[in-house]
C-alpha cells in the first residue's frame, strides 16, 4: 500500500485485548488521521472507564499524525482526571518524531 493511499484510509480500531483486575491492555490496529480519530475517541469513552490502569499497545498502527499524537494527549488528559494510569507501548517512530519535535514525548511517557 503506497503512503497516499494509508494516509486516506481512515479505518482504525482500538479493541481490548486483555483485562485483569482493574488493568485493561488496548490494541490500535490501523490509521490514526483526522478522519479516524473521532471514532477513536468514542470508542475510548466506552472502554476505557470501566479500568483504573490502561495499556494501550500502538504495535497495530500502520500511519499516524498530529491528529493521533493529539488524541493521545487527550487520553492522557481524561486519565489524570480520573486518577486513572496510562501506558503507551509500541509506539511507531514517525509518532515518536512527532511528540520530540513538539516537546511532548515526557507528558506521554515513551
Amino acid at each position: 500500500m503506497k503512503l497516499d493511499d494509508m494516509k486516506k484510509e481512515s479505518e482504525c480500531t482500538l479493541t481490548l485485548s486483555e483485562s485483569n483486575d482493574g488493568i485493561g491492555r488496548f490494541l490500535l490496529i490501523g490509521v490514526m488521521n483526522f478522519d479516524s480519530v473521532i471514532p477513536l475517541n468514542l470508542r475510548a469513552n466506552e472502554l476505557f472507564q470501566k479500568y483504573t490502569s490502561i495499556t494501550i499497545d500502538l504495535s497495530g498502527v500502520t500511519y499516524v499524525n498530529s491528529a493521533g499524537l493529539a488524541l493521545l494527549l487527550e487520553w492522557k488528559r481524561k486519565a489524570v482526571l480520573a486518577n486513572r494510569t496510562m501506558e503507551i507501548v509500541g509506539a511507531p517512530k514517525k509518532l515518536l518524531n512527532i511528540a520530540r519535535v513538539s516537546e511532548i514525548e515526557t507528558i506521554l511517557s515513551f
